[in-house]
């Protein structure tokens, strides 16, 4: 399969990549991929494989998105995560953080993100961390829920720069829907952490992180998103404003009593929806805190999909690992839906 314009000329890549960076192309793709009209055709099957092919030759260069989980642990029990059932803890080593780190820049990564089921924050250990991607040259990003973004935190960060994107998850306006939604978290404090924080972003200049605020829509918030995102969107400093469905992480939720409140606005597909080999297979990794590695964030729950370990093999060795190869293969081969795991996963992220 031969390449496409884009892929042979560096100035429309250039396009494509700026052109992935807006949420509204983005969130145009996550949607035509839920319509079944679309995804039964030939054209858009031939558009999806020639993406794969693409991906595959490019293979050998390519630096990924790397997240790290610092910690698994959270000070919420939000009713659409499966925290909200389960004990969930784990912090990772500062030896192994450490050696990620080493190696990502060796590598030839320039950002990492520093979270992926967990609070962040409450790690006792996280500016350390952030220190440590900043002495190795990195920039970094990371998920939130703002409760312990003091103004000293949030001040050091800013002071050491680097610092690129922060999605802050705020899934209630009112008092009485936050604080019902993300128990014991109290809305006062988190709106005053980010009145706080904003200013101080503010008043720093200079390159400053891009901040998305974000919003799962629930049968008990929906009734006040439009005012939600009008207020936020007002707010000097907030890049983005983000209201988005969930996922029911492969099947856990389902399990869990938090899972009746939500199973009407799964970011799931139509079950007859083609299911596309992954593109994460291709561009991501995911480091949990006990250094075991995925390429998939739908997994985190239940964390069956494993291609190695960091404690055993680098990062780099992992990517290009005869695990994920086999994947790749599966997912290339259009069987993904034989996979214990990538076969009851029904979320299509998009080949753009």
């Amino acid at each position: 399969m031969g390449s496409s314009p884009v892929d042979r000329h560096p100035a429309l890549r250039r396009v494509r990549s700026l052109l992935l960076r807006s949420p509204a192309v983005v969130q145009a793709a996550r949607t035509l991929y839920r319509w079944p009209p679309l995804t039964r055709t030939r054209p858009f099957k031939r558009f999806v494989m020639h993406r794969v092919d693409a991906a595959e030759r490019a293979l050998p260069e390519l630096t990924p998105r790397v997240a790290i989980e610092t910690v698994l642990t959270c000070n919420a029990r939000c009713v659409m995560c499966v925290h909200s059932e389960r004990r969930m803890v784990g912090v990772m080593d500062m030896g192994l953080f450490e050696r990620l780190i080493e190696q990502l820049a060796a590598w030839g990564v320039r950002d990492v993100c520093l979270s992926i089921y967990g609070e962040p924050m409450v790690d006792r250990q996280w500016l350390d961390r952030v220190r440590i991607v900043r002495a190795a040259g990195l920039r970094y990003s990371f998920f939130s829920n703002a409760s312990m973004l003091t103004e000293d935190v949030a001040t050091a960060m800013l002071e050491l720069g680097g610092w690129t994107e922060v999605n802050f998850s705020v899934n209630g306006f009112s008092k009485a829907v936050y604080e019902a939604v993300m128990p014991p978290l109290k809305r006062e404090r988190v709106y005053g952490n980010l009145a706080r924080f904003l200013e101080l972003k503010l008043a720093k200049g200079g390159e400053q992180p891009k901040v998305t605020v974000s919003c799962i829509a629930l049968r008990e918030n929906v009734h006040e998103l439009r005012e939600y995102q009008r207020w936020w969107s007002a707010q000097p400093g907030v890049d983005r404003v983000s209201i988005g469905s969930r996922t029911d992480w492969l099947g856990e939720l389902e399990r869990t009593d938090a899972g009746q409140a939500v199973r009407n606005r799964l970011r799931v597909v139509a079950g007859d929806t083609w299911h596309t080999p992954c593109p994460t297979l291709w561009s991501s990794m995911f480091v949990y805190h006990d250094g075991r590695v995925s390429p998939c964030c739908e997994d985190a729950a239940a964390r069956k999909l494993i291609v190695g370990d960091a404690n055993a093999a680098s990062l780099r060795e992992i990517f290009h690992g005869p695990a994920l190869r086999s994947l790749r293969e599966q997912h290339a081969a259009d069987r993904r839906r034989e996979h214990a795991v990538c076969g009851s996963c029904h979320a299509n992220w998009p080949w753009v």
